[in-house]
């Protein structure tokens, strides 16, 4: 085998390694945003950054492998290496790298799933502040005619 195939092998497995303790990270992280933990938070986010910096160091180590290999760097260069090879190392390569790419969709849709919980919470505490400061409820009602009417109205919802 060559010198290069048996370090995108290596590298590929150390990328699977690196997604799944990213995935494991946004886990936490998810944790950490809906409790009450400023601290787990804190810890949390740090360590997410320092998996993703890990992560997509490898990534890039993957690429210039992949362009010493001869198969460039742009997005479809392992399709070019993976076809290139006989049918065994073929299909070790490619589900390798259907694992990484799996485990990639999971980081990213964790990682979106952590920022909309972030932002409800952003929004409950600006909605906190806000009732904080000016005693009157932060948040919108709406009239019989469908137009929004904030602050003072204090009509029950049944006479609206």
């Amino acid at each position: 085998m060559r010198d290069w195939l048996a370090a995108l092998q290596q590298l590929l497995d150390e990328q699977i390694a690196a997604a799944v303790a990213l995935v494991e990270g946004l886990h936490v992280e998810r944790q950490a945003l809906t409790g009450r933990n400023v601290e787990a938070l804190n810890a949390s986010s740090a360590q997410k950054q320092q998996l993703l910096a890990r992560f997509e160091e490898l990534e890039q180590e993957r690429r210039m492998l992949c362009g010493a290999a001869g198969a460039g760097t742009d997005p479809r260069a392992m399709d070019k290496l993976m076809g290139a090879q006989e049918t065994d190392v073929r299909a070790t390569l490619e589900a390798k790298w259907r694992r990484v790419m799996e485990l990639t969709a999971r980081c990213r849709d964790a990682n979106e799933t952590n920022g909309m919980i972030a932002q409800a919470r952003q929004r409950q505490i600006l909605q906190l502040l806000g009732l904080m400061r000016t005693g009157a409820n932060a948040g919108t009602t709406y009239g019989r005619s469908g137009v929004a009417a904030t602050g003072g109205g204090t009509r029950a919802l049944a006479s609206a």
